[in-house]
């Protein structure tokens, strides 16, 4: 089942979405938008949005942990302390982490059970805090999933 996206974006913005199958045959839907500088060539913010069948016995925590594992990793110096932090998105709880991308810009990563049963991943970065809160009160206000 492919997922409709909705995300009203602001002037500026380039948006791609996509949908494909995983091995598994689930259909996952894609949403990448870009927010260039044409002057440094490089993006003053993204956003990916991944949506499909939250995967069984699992959980929107889970998936986050899991993609902390595969975007941060582990290192024998962190600290015991659980890395996911949980924040209300649109009525609902989302659960990820913040990190850095490869140019030292912040990233947000937000794992939410949109409904019974659709996870949505969604990656945002922008070029410094106040933009990425900025973009995250965007998605959480305009996002609609079908």
């Amino acid at each position: 089942m492919a997922y409709n996206i909705t995300l009203p974006l602001p002037e500026g913005w380039t948006c791609i979405t996509d949908s494909y199958q995983e091995f598994d045959g689930a259909e996952v839907t894609h949403l990448d938008a870009r927010l260039a500088d044409e002057r440094t060539q490089r993006d003053k913010a993204f956003l990916n949005i991944y949506v499909g069948p939250m995967p069984p016995d699992t959980s929107a925590e889970d998936e986050a942990l899991a993609n902390y594992a595969d975007m941060v990793g582990w290192s024998d110096d962190d600290d015991d302390e659980d890395p996911i932090i949980e924040w209300p998105f649109n009525g609902r709880k989302a659960y990820g982490f913040d990190a850095w991308c490869e140019d030292e810009t912040p990233m947000r990563v937000l794992c939410v059970e949109v409904r019974k049963g659709v996870l949505c991943i969604m990656s945002l970065g922008a070029r410094d805090d106040a933009a990425l809160l900025d973009l995250v009160a965007l998605v959480e206000h305009k996002l609609r999933i079908k």
